[in-house]
């Protein structure tokens, strides 16, 4: 969902450099999974920083999985972390 997100507000060769660097600014590690929207918040706000384009990106990505996430806790069947590839 995320990468997926970027694609559409940055060209395909982007979208790689910025997921990492997201990642870096928020202290997770590029090569594992979020398994909760406690660890994706923080590189959707690192994304935020990175350049207009990602932070648009990053703010429709925030609501996305701030609605997962109230979507769980409220029993309707869908897991609180939305999936980070293509």
């Amino acid at each position: 969902m995320i990468l997926r997100s970027l694609t559409r507000y940055v060209d395909d060769d982007e979208v790689d450099a910025l997921w990492r660097q997201a990642c870096h600014q928020a202290g997770f590690d590029v090569h594992r999974l979020p398994h909760s929207t406690d660890e994706l918040l923080p590189v959707v706000d690192a994304l935020e920083q990175l350049s207009d384009l990602a932070a648009v990106c990053a703010k429709g990505l925030r609501i996305r999985i701030m609605s997962y996430a109230v979507l769980a806790r409220a029993g309707k069947g869908i897991t609180a972390t939305p999936t980070v590839g293509v």
